[in-house]
């Protein structure tokens, strides 16, 4: 299998890194993420169903196969990182909500946490398996990829919606809690006006919000992983 092969897989397995974390994040420098994906290249290379004759090619046309399996790489990663992000739009909800970020383009510890408990959840259970076998399935055709504008295209209508309705399901069950949580608060003021005098409601709201937040922790992992694993499925279907 020639070298040339792997250098079309590297390009498809860059896409990919470029977008998912934990390697796709800002705080990683680009050529780190691309030795990365270089060293992951490798055993997609060797997976290759038909290697074809790719070394016999021009290069004008090696270069345009090369960005047609950067383009593939680009949109699996962008089905896992639509969840992930989602994810962090969900816990800016909840951080606009309750109060707990000022700033809108400055991410509130939620969102961070959501975004990370997503991406580990994804992880341990074996979600970058199944990430895996999309990359596979995707090299059934390592030389010319006609359809891939086909699939990019798709992508590009499919994934900004999954992104919200991602975000607004991964929101819900820590906003609930947060309203219950405002509603009691707002009942004990009323009830008890030594609450009110004393400041102690300043006191317990938040920590009685931050309880309530790590009780809806589990719901929020849940429906991450669910969105995760139908987003990886769709993207099978579209690349089958």
């Amino acid at each position: 299998m020639s070298l040339a092969l792997w250098g079309l897989a590297f390009a498809r397995v860059a896409g990919v890194a470029l977008l998912v974390p934990p390697i796709g994040v800002r705080q990683i420098p680009p050529t780190l993420r691309l030795g990365a994906a270089a060293v992951i290249a490798v055993p997609v290379w060797l997976s290759v169903p038909q290697p074809g004759l790719v070394s016999e090619i021009a290069l004008a046309q090696y270069l345009a196969y090369a960005v047609q399996n950067l383009g593939i790489g680009l949109v699996i990663g962008a089905f896992v990182a639509a969840t992930i992000y989602g994810a962090g739009m969900a816990g800016a909800y909840v951080d606009r909500l309750a109060g707990w970020s000022g700033e809108l383009r400055v991410p509130g510890a939620t969102a961070s946490l959501f975004s990370l408990l997503v991406a580990a959840g994804f992880v341990l259970t074996d979600g970058h398996l199944l990430l895996v076998d999309a990359l596979t399935a995707s090299m059934y055709t390592i030389g010319p990829v006609p359809e891939v504008a086909v699939v990019a295209r798709k992508a590009l209508l499919v994934l900004p919606a999954k992104m919200f309705a991602a975000s607004i399901a991964l929101a819900a069950p820590a906003l609930l809690a947060l309203l219950v949580c405002r509603v009691v608060v707002a009942a004990a003021e009323r009830i008890g006006a030594e609450l009110e005098q004393s400041g102690l409601s300043a006191v317990s709201a938040p920590v009685l919000g931050h309880v309530v937040l790590i009780v809806a922790l589990p719901a929020v992992i849940y429906l991450g992983l669910w969105h995760l694993n139908a987003a990886l499925n769709q993207l099978l279907t579209m690349l089958a």
